[in-house]
C-alpha cells in the first residue's frame, strides 16, 4: 500500500507531462509546477502513511493532504502564464505553506511519540 502512493504519484506526473506536451494552451511553466505539486503531495502523503501515528489520524491527515494537493494542483494548472500579479500562484504557495506547517507539526508529534 505504501509504495502504491508513489506509483500513483508517478502515474499522475506522467499523465500531466503528456498533457502538457500535447496541449499548446498548457504552458510549460504551468505543467512543470503541476508536476512539482504532484511530487510534493505524493511525498507528504507517503511520509504521513509511513509515520508511527494512529491509523485514524493517518487517514485524516492523508485525506487533508490529498484535498489540499488537488486544490494546489488546480491553482497551478489553471493559472495564467507569468508570475506577476498571479493570484493563482499566490493561492498555491499559501496552500503549500499550510501543508508544510501541517506536516512539520505532524513530524513533531510523531517524533514525540517515538520517544
Amino acid at each position: 500500500m505504501k509504495s502504491l502512493i508513489l506509483i500513483i504519484g508517478a502515474l499522475f506526473i506522467v499523465f500531466n507531462t503528456l498533457i502538457g506536451i500535447m496541449l499548446s494552451d498548457y504552458s510549460t511553466l504551468n505543467f512543470l509546477l503541476a508536476d512539482l505539486s504532484i511530487v510534493l503531495t505524493a511525498v507528504m502523503i507517503y511520509w504521513v502513511v509511513n509515520s508511527k501515528m494512529a491509523a485514524g489520524f493517518t487517514i485524516a491527515a492523508s485525506t487533508l493532504l490529498i484535498f489540499t494537493g488537488i486544490i494546489r494542483l488546480l491553482c497551478v494548472a489553471l493559472a495564467p502564464s507569468g508570475w506577476e500579479n498571479n493570484l493563482y500562484f499566490i493561492a498555491a504557495i499559501s496552500i503549500l505553506l499550510f501543508e508544510l506547517a501541517f506536516v512539520a507539526v505532524l513530524w513533531f508529534i510523531d517524533s514525540k511519540q517515538s520517544n
